[in-house]
């Protein structure tokens, strides 16, 4: 009874501090730990009370925090509160919400898909919606033929939603067809569903109807058409990212150049090579990070490299790194590049060598790290923290 009443006591702390917002959060975070660590499903009931105020009261750090305790206290069971929460629109990202609701259906797979079948199926279209995003991360080969009709709704958000959630295509011709019907959806974003989709799929054969899809009237469509197409590193794709280099978007041609990297090859190399030689330091920062991703793929870039690491602009030798970063080649390979910007006068540049130094120069990463901790730059001795720390857990384990 005692350990009750404190409970209950700590949790009314906890209600109060997310309606008045006058103590800092790490003051409560000892109470949440504990609350969601204490195991008193007596607690439910109160919670669920307190979820709904929340809710009601469009309190997303409120729902949050409650969120988190259910989930610590009921665990897998917790799921259709949550789901429901996150059902509600109270106009933030939902980040640690997501977080949490993840973190359950991993937790008990097979729990989990009856709750959100239950969801998927019913027939409230803002918990249908939440139902079919959560069947993304348990969803099975059998769950095609739901989501496929789940495509054709009249809703254009629950097709999205829908679409998202298609199990893997690979090896599926039936999931596969799904998706490149939605591509000829009137809806953007279910057309941008599709794109994102068949993006991360590595199947040749999405190239095709991705391609046909780059005169999109709609500019978010041209533009993740592009990002979708690096993502999959066809060189088959190369013709068609030339063209979107001069879509008379911004962020289309952005896209498209990156993507030019992902691809490699020599036609898209002689693209960057031109790009990285442009007299816009923008463009050349593009090119660098680019170039950093296809570095293996043409025997040109390595001295392009680092002849752009030298760059008058600190935003070109910032984003040489960052490409480097991003590339499957020989990391350690580019170690000398990484140390000799360790002492570069502009702040970003050393952030990102603080942030690379770990995986590209792991022989000097400790040095340059502790050299860091006393940076000038707040940023850069922040990053250099973590990253210690990281090299401390690394050996460690």
């Amino acid at each position: 009874m005692v350990t009750r009443m404190i409970d209950s006591a700590a949790l009314e702390a906890v209600v109060r501090h997310a309606m008045e917002l006058e103590d800092d959060y790490d003051d409560i975070a000892p109470i949440l730990t504990a609350l969601a660590a204490c195991g008193d499903i007596t607690l439910v009931p109160r919670l669920h009370e307190a979820l709904d105020r929340f809710l009601d009261e469009q309190n997303f750090y409120g729902r949050d925090l409650i969120a988190g305790i259910l989930a610590g206290i009921q665990g897998v069971a917790a799921l259709p509160a949550l789901l429901r929460a996150s059902a509600r629109d109270l106009g933030d990202d939902q980040d640690s919400l997501t977080g949490e609701i993840i973190d359950l259906l991993h937790t008990n797979k097979a729990v989990a898909r009856r709750t959100v079948l239950d969801l998927a199926t019913g027939g409230i279209p803002e918990l249908r919606r939440a139902g079919l995003w959560a069947l993304g991360f348990v969803v099975e080969a059998q769950d095609v033929e739901l989501l496929a009709a789940a495509a054709t709704d009249a809703d254009p958000r629950v097709r999205s939603v829908a679409i998202g959630s298609i199990p893997d295509p690979a090896g599926d011709d039936r999931a596969f067809q799904v998706l490149v019907m939605a591509l000829r959806d009137l809806d953007d974003q279910v057309r941008i569903s599709a794109v994102s989709r068949l993006g991360y799929t590595g199947l040749a054969d999405a190239v095709a109807p991705l391609t046909a899809l780059a005169a999109d009237p709609a500019p978010r469509v041209r533009s993740m058409v592009a990002y979708a197409l690096g993502q999959l590193g066809r060189a088959e794709a190369t013709p068609v990212l030339l063209r979107l280099r001069h879509d008379p978007d911004r962020h289309v041609r952005e896209n498209a150049l990156e993507a030019l990297g992902s691809v490699g090859g020599a036609a898209a190399v002689d693209v960057l090579l031109l790009i990285a030689a442009d007299a816009d330091p923008l463009l050349r920062a593009q090119a660098a990070r680019a170039l950093g991703r296809a570095v293996d793929s043409d025997p040109r870039i390595p001295q392009q490299l680092t002849t752009l690491a030298q760059d008058d602009e600190p935003a070109v030798r910032a984003a040489t790194i960052s490409g480097l970063v991003s590339t499957d080649s020989v990391r350690s390979r580019w170690a000398s590049l990484v140390v000799g910007l360790a002492n570069d006068p502009d702040p970003v540049v050393r952030q990102r060598v603080a942030v690379a130094v770990r995986r590209l120069a792991p022989d000097a990463a400790p040095d340059i790290l502790h050299q860091f901790t006393s940076d000038a730059d707040p940023t850069v001795r922040r990053i250099a923290d973590t990253e210690l720390a990281r090299l401390t857990d690394t050996a460690t384990h």
